[in-house]
C-alpha cells in the first residue's frame, strides 16, 4: 500500500511539473510572439462567405466598435513599435482589399455591370489608407486613431461586399474571388517587407526581455532569427528545451514574472478601450483627426 502511495505521489508530481511547463510555455508565447500569430487581413471584399462582424460588440458614443479581437490587438500598443506594427498591418489589409476591389470592378465592367457605387467605396477606402499612413505611432491618441481607422476599413469592406451581392449571384462572386486569390503588387510586397522587419524587431526586444527573466541569453539564436536564417518555430523549440531543463523553483519564478508582464499588457489594453468609451463625444460618429 505504501508503494502504491509513493507511486501515486510521484505521478502527481510529474503531472504538476508538466502542467507548469505547459503554462510557462503558453505565457512565454503570449509575451514574445503575439505579433507574428496575428492575422492582418481585414477581409476579402469579394468574399461572399466572410461576414467580418465584430464579436461581443459594444458601441461607444464616439462611434467605435469594441470586441475581443480589438482588445487583443491593442495589447502590444503600449509603445510606438507595437503601434507601428498594428498600423502597418492595417495598411497591408487596406492595400490588399483595394487591389482586389479595383480588379473586381474591372471584371464587372467587362460584364457591362454598373460599378459607380463600388468605385465610390474604393475611393473612401483609399482615403482611409492615406489616414493610416499619416498616423503617428508615437502620438498620445494613436490607439484611438487605430481603432477608428480599423473600424472604417471594416465597415467599408463590408459595404463593398454587400453591394457586390446585389449585383452578382454567389457563383459569379465565387469565381471572381478565386481569380483574385493570389493577387499582389509591388506596393503590397513592399508593405509586407516593412511589416516583417518591424515584427522581427519587436520580437527581438521581447526575446531579450524574456532571456533577461530566464537569466540566459542566446544572442546567436536571436541574430539568426532577426536575419531570417531560422524560423520562429526553431526559436520556440530552443525556449522549450530551456524550460524543460529548469528546476521547478526556476519555472515558478519565470512563470510568475512572465504572467505579470502579460497581465500589465492586458490591463493597458482594457484601460485604453475604457478611456475611448468614457471620453466619447456623444455624436455617434467618429471624427477622424
Amino acid at each position: 500500500m505504501q508503494k502504491w502511495h509513493i507511486k501515486g505521489v510521484n505521478h502527481m508530481k510529474k503531472i504538476t511539473n508538466l502542467l507548469l511547463v505547459l503554462m510557462l510555455m503558453g505565457s512565454i508565447a503570449s509575451l514574445a510572439f503575439a505579433v507574428e500569430a496575428d492575422d492582418d487581413n481585414q477581409g476579402n471584399p469579394a468574399d461572399e462567405n466572410e461576414t467580418n462582424e465584430p464579436v461581443n460588440e459594444t458601441n461607444s458614443s464616439y462611434g467605435h466598435h469594441f470586441d475581443n479581437e480589438t482588445e487583443r490587438e491593442i495589447e502590444i500598443m503600449n509603445n510606438s513599435l507595437g503601434t507601428r506594427i498594428r498600423l502597418l498591418q492595417l495598411e497591408k489589409a487596406l492595400l490588399t482589399n483595394i487591389l482586389k476591389g479595383v480588379m473586381t470592378v474591372q471584371v464587372l465592367k467587362g460584364l457591362n455591370v454598373t460599378t459607380t457605387k463600388l468605385e465610390a467605396i474604393l475611393t473612401n477606402l483609399s482615403d482611409v489608407l492615406d489616414a493610416v499612413r499619416a498616423a503617428d505611432p508615437a502620438a498620445n491618441d494613436s490607439v484611438q486613431v487605430f481603432v477608428q481607422l480599423k473600424n472604417e476599413s471594416k465597415n467599408l469592406t463590408k459595404q463593398f461586399r454587400d453591394s457586390l451581392r446585389l449585383l452578382l449571384d454567389n457563383e459569379t462572386i465565387a469565381s471572381i474571388k478565386e481569380q483574385l486569390k493570389n493577387v499582389t503588387s509591388d506596393e503590397l510586397q513592399n508593405c509586407s517587407m516593412r511589416l516583417r522587419h518591424w515584427m522581427r524587431q519587436f520580437n527581438q526586444n521581447q526575446l531579450y526581455r524574456l532571456y533577461g527573466i530566464i537569466g540566459e541569453t542566446n544572442t546567436s539564436l536571436i541574430n539568426d532569427y532577426i536575419n531570417g536564417n531560422i524560423s520562429l518555430d526553431l526559436v520556440k523549440l530552443q525556449l522549450h528545451k530551456m524550460v524543460n531543463q529548469m528546476t521547478k523553483e526556476k519555472r515558478h519564478m519565470v512563470f510568475s514574472e512572465v504572467k505579470e508582464e502579460n497581465i500589465k499588457k492586458k490591463i493597458h489594453a482594457h484601460t485604453a478601450m475604457e478611456n475611448m468609451q468614457n471620453h466619447g463625444k456623444g455624436n455617434g460618429h467618429g471624427n477622424r483627426p
